[in-house]
């Protein structure tokens, strides 16, 4: 009998209730957001590693796929308190973006 994977392996778009606390964790690990206005897409950078892209419906490019897949994981094994830390950061964040 063929079991599916265990690990999650992410998806195209990223679910809106996950959007904020993936930003955040993003933000804690170094990327710099940009906002595309004429796309409507952020683009977060860092030096040496793969530019990652959210456009506004919540589709990602293929490395943001990949980095949220890791997010992910790290959920699966830290449980709620990790999205409570990140979500209460938020405020924090966005006076540090203004």
């Amino acid at each position: 009998m063929n079991y599916p994977p265990i690990e999650p392996k992410g998806t195209k778009k990223i679910h809106f209730s996950l959007a904020a606390p993936f930003e955040n964790w993003l933000l804690n690990d170094g990327y710099q957001p940009k906002l595309v206005k004429h796309a409507a897409l952020v683009r977060y950078s860092k030096s040496n590693k793969p530019t990652l892209e959210i456009d506004s419906t919540g589709k990602m490019s293929e490395a943001t796929q990949k980095r949220y897949a890791i997010f992910l994981k790290q959920y699966l094994k830290v449980g709620k308190p990790l999205l409570v830390s990140l979500r209460a950061q938020a405020p924090k964040v966005l006076r540090m973006a203004a």
